[in-house]
């Protein structure tokens, strides 16, 4: 087990392929050929609760939904280990990882920083970025609970401040 903050989610298993230990993950990452680049993962319901794998092989096979990645892991040799996994997030640690480019970050850094606007300096708290077909999207909760959803495009988004822990936003009439 590592420590949550140094963990990212590059996918979730969505079921076992095949009869020799296989499984198939929908990747949570931009690029899925990241995974060719791995050498272990981590698999687990969440950050704090992950078994490290070594990965044996990466396959990418194209879907309707988009790629999907084939791995076989080390001691997961049938279809009845690669279903104990079934359903499980795939973590790496983010040292892993290439570095980023300048102004790229993990949408994972985004949930828990405050969201401001001119109008209103404490518009909510992100809960989650849900990745659209068309434009990603903020799920922020307001103070009164209520839910709104930002569309992260530099049109909505002014500025995201890692040093302050906010973004800053510009939302049109009528979207909040």
């Amino acid at each position: 087990m590592k420590h949550s903050k140094t963990l990212r989610e590059m996918g979730r298993i969505v079921r076992p392929h095949g009869v020799m230990g296989e499984i198939k993950v929908a990747p949570e990452t931009d690029d899925p050929d990241r995974f060719t680049e791995l050498k272990s993962v981590l698999v687990g319901s969440d950050e704090d609760s992950t078994t490290s794998f070594d990965i044996v092989s990466v396959r990418l096979q194209p879907s309707k939904y988009g790629i999907t990645v084939l791995l076989t892991l080390s001691g997961v040799t049938d279809r009845q280990s690669a279903e104990r996994l079934n359903k499980l997030k795939v973590f790496v640690d983010q040292n892993d990882l290439p570095p980023l480019e300048e102004g790229e970050f993990y949408y994972s850094d985004l949930i828990g920083m405050k969201v401001a606007s001119s109008d209103e300096p404490d518009l909510g708290i992100v809960k989650d970025v849900i990745e659209g077909p068309g434009q990603d999207l903020l799920l922020v909760k307001k103070s009164s609970g209520a839910e709104i959803m930002i569309p992260l495009v530099d049109a909505f988004v002014v500025e995201i401040d890692f040093d302050n822990d906010q973004i800053l936003v510009d939302p049109v009439e009528g979207l909040l």
